[in-house]
């Protein structure tokens, strides 16, 4: 998610921190900060899908209506990676169809954000000493991730990666066979996320900042050939 440069992006967050947010659900997962092991027991109805902790990753929270956990009764936590340049027009309008369409027509989302952190879907952004800011302190790359809910009657499929991964272990919570969902758009040129019948919604942004390139994590193995020797690690102020 992206929308012009750094600053642009801290200061257009700033402006719906103010009427659509909601601070007191926002997260830092790791270890120190909020943070589980395996599928969270906490009592509340997310699905048929497991809820994992997404560590190294910040979620800035959404209002999304004053019932929340009644309206998302029931509703999966999946996440949709983004471009940088479209992701304002994402979190204003919503979510249009995926154009590749791998496993057919509608909106592409995934239970993994290790998934959905790979550079095809969340593109990993450099920050330029010019483009620091209050809203990002410290760090050289970051990237952005829609944190979305979604009723399992909208998953019209789920399906197997598609990112040439083959019998390498992406996330070690969830099987590579069944890592891609496609939701169903209901003919719609735009899912509207303030639509009371929208099929999915996002809950959430999820920010990682890393003080080098994203692909030298010990959770982004998989996603091909790195230089040995180089380290990387997540910075959350």
């Amino acid at each position: 998610m992206f929308m012009g440069d750094i600053l642009s992006c801290a200061n257009k967050t700033k402006i719906r921190n103010e009427i659509k947010l909601h601070p007191q659900y926002n997260r830092i997962y790791d270890r120190g900060h909020t943070y589980w092991t395996g599928a969270l027991q906490d009592g509340r109805d997310r699905g048929d899908s497991p809820y994992y902790c997404p560590v190294g990753w910040k979620r800035y929270s959404f209002h999304v209506c004053d019932n929340f956990h009644e309206k998302v009764k029931g509703w999966c936590i999946c996440y949709h990676g983004t471009k940088f340049s479209f992701g304002l027009s994402i979190l204003l309008s919503g979510l249009k169809p995926a154009a590749v369409i791998a496993h057919g027509q509608g909106i592409y989302a995934s239970p993994s954000i290790i998934y959905v952190s790979h550079p095809r879907y969340s593109e990993v952004r450099e920050i330029s000493l010019s483009e620091q800011s209050s809203f990002i302190k410290r760090g050289k790359y970051v990237q952005f991730v829609l944190e979305c809910r979604v009723h399992p009657k909208y998953r019209k499929v789920i399906g197997c990666e598609t990112l040439g991964a083959d019998n390498t272990i992406i996330d070690p919570n969830i099987n590579n066979k069944i890592i891609e969902w496609v939701i169903d758009n209901n003919n719609k040129d735009i899912v509207d996320f303030n639509d009371p019948d929208a099929s999915i919604i996002c809950s959430g942004l999820m920010m990682r900042v890393t003080d080098n390139h994203p692909m030298f994590l010990p959770e982004s193995h998989w996603w091909g050939q790195r230089a040995s020797g180089q380290k990387c690690n997540i910075i959350y102020d």
